[in-house]
């Protein structure tokens, strides 16, 4: 069986991170028996749609292999990950980790956001202008899937260049990748240890928000300076560095989703 695992390094910055964490991804593809990809380039000169909706495109692109991972670049991969192709069961063809939507978690970490706490998982189809359907199993972050390539890619290849727009709740590649392969019955939802997000661990657990309250305690004036320099959401303080190393050491893979300073193995 050939594998692959796929990065997409559009732009200077993603080329910088891509610098600072390059041998976690070979290290991973080894331990997998997998070919590491790089898409360097948009994948659809035109931008028929934006550069996150051509991930849409990605199973096209990698059609030559027989199941491929897909991750985003702002990822550490725990030393103890299992290979996540072991997950994805044959008859499947499309996996990723569902949102925790209904969980504490989620509530906390969008509780300034009636909109998003009201959401049903149907609402957030229906929202993006999806028909509702019995099969649905909820929102995906796209930060994390792995796919067949083969049965998949001319599907999602053919509602990139559709005409169907979501609106005003525009999720990208989030949405489509989610609704298609659920209603179709492709889906399998990963183990959520394949795409812990850092936002809902700090923003959503007890110990996360005494992480955010430390950082609330240092200077504006640094913090203005740190932000402005390094594009993230909150200073790398000790308290955080060592949650984010306790949640590394837990997990499999851990999301710096949200401009989360990126802790390194």
């Amino acid at each position: 069986m050939k594998k692959a695992i796929c990065l997409f390094i559009v732009g200077e910055k993603y080329r910088k991170i891509f610098s600072k964490n390059k041998v976690q991804f070979e290290k991973y593809a080894q331990k997998c028996g997998a070919d590491l990809i790089i898409l360097d380039k948009p994948l659809d000169d035109t931008f028929y749609r934006p550069l996150l909706s051509q991930k849409l495109l990605i199973p096209f692109q990698t059609k030559q292999y027989d199941i491929v991972l897909f991750l985003d670049l702002d990822i550490t991969i725990s030393e103890k990950a299992p290979s996540v192709f072991e997950y994805l069961p044959e008859n499947k063809y499309f996996g990723a980790v569902l949102d925790p939507r209904g969980t504490e978690e989620f509530d906390k970490t969008w509780g300034h956001i009636p909109r998003i706490l009201e959401e049903t998982s149907e609402i957030y189809f229906t929202d993006r202008h999806f028909d509702a359907h019995p099969m649905l199993q909820g929102s995906i972050n796209g930060g994390v899937f792995v796919f067949r390539p083969q049965k998949i890619a001319d599907t999602f290849k053919d509602y990139y260049f559709s005409e169907h727009n979501q609106g005003e709740f525009n999720s990208f590649e989030e949405t489509p990748f989610a609704y298609i392969s659920q209603v179709n019955g492709w889906f399998e939802a990963l183990p959520a240890e394949f795409n812990v997000q850092v936002m809902y661990k700090i923003k959503g657990t007890h110990e996360g928000n005494h992480v955010d309250a430390d950082e609330k305690n240092i200077s504006k004036f640094i913090k203005k300076y740190f932000y402005k320099k390094n594009n993230y959401c909150m200073l790398p303080t000790k308290k955080y560095k060592r949650f984010v190393k306790n949640l590394i050491a837990d997990n499999y893979f851990v999301h710096f989703a949200g401009n989360y300073p990126i802790i390194y193995n």
